[in-house]
């Protein structure tokens, strides 16, 4: 019998314990759906058909490309919200902040590009290789300002499709993510582009469409020495457009 209300009470314990743990801090959430989001790529072929390298073809190639936006978001804490740790200050709720970014990803990886068909219509691209991402961010309130700049290297991995609806125009859809393993600066990103690409010449192309991107740091939650950070979440949409330059 005593064992018994020993074992009950252990599992109350723990079980209250279990329920009391939680965020001690609010997520930075910041969205932005009006932004115009550049990019610059440079593609060499190291094995591929003869011909424009502007104009879609079987081919390895290496890439190197860049890409990135700015922008800002209003984000209001409600009196029942946690606080926002950020750039060593805290940001009590109830009140909006003002959260203002500036991000961007840089990648060089191997890409593959196989067509289907006598004609050549459709195709698909698999890419992996090593980014840097970096993140400015500035948090205001009333009363505060505070400012930090994130970054990390770590690994891109993407596939795409491409459907070549003219001789030099085709419409393109990419979907990549970056991952670090780590829990400070940008642990993770990913983007999803879909756009019309133009060949121009032999070695250029133009690209315009949509795109929607996102970042995150996920921060430490130890609060053992406290420092505990708000998480991160920035997601941004809008028109991209792009330039190539293909060898």
């Amino acid at each position: 019998m005593k064992l018994s209300t020993a074992v009950l009470s252990g599992l109350l314990i723990a079980g209250v314990a279990g329920c009391s743990t939680g965020p001690t801090t609010s997520e930075l959430k910041i969205t932005d759906h009006t932004t115009a989001i550049p990019s610059a790529r440079v593609a060499v072929d190291i094995a591929g058909a003869e011909g424009p390298r502007s104009e879609p073809h079987n081919s390895h190639a290496v890439e190197l490309g860049l890409g990135g936006t700015r922008g800002n978001h209003k984000q209001d804490l409600a009196a029942t919200d946690k606080p926002v740790v950020f750039g060593g200050q805290t940001f009590n709720a109830p009140q909006q902040l003002r959260n203002e970014f500036n991000f961007r990803l840089v990648e060089l990886a191997y890409r593959y590009r196989k067509f289907f068909g006598s004609n050549g219509t459709f195709g698909v691209e698999g890419l992996g290789g090593v980014g840097y991402a970096h993140l400015g961010l500035t948090v205001s309130g009333p009363t505060q300002r505070a400012t930090e700049n994130l970054g990390n290297a770590g690994v891109v991995l993407g596939v795409g499709g491409i459907w070549r609806f003219g001789p030099t125009t085709s419409l393109q859809a990419r979907l990549a993510a970056f991952g670090t393993g780590r829990t400070e600066g940008v642990t993770s990103a990913s983007r999803l582009d879909l756009y019309v690409a133009q060949a121009l010449g032999r070695n250029a192309a133009v690209r315009a469409g949509l795109a929607s991107w996102g970042a995150t740091s996920e921060r430490e939650a130890d609060d053992s020495k406290n420092s505990l950070k708000s998480p991160i979440h920035v997601r941004f949409q809008g028109v991209v457009l792009g330039l190539d330059v293909m060898f």
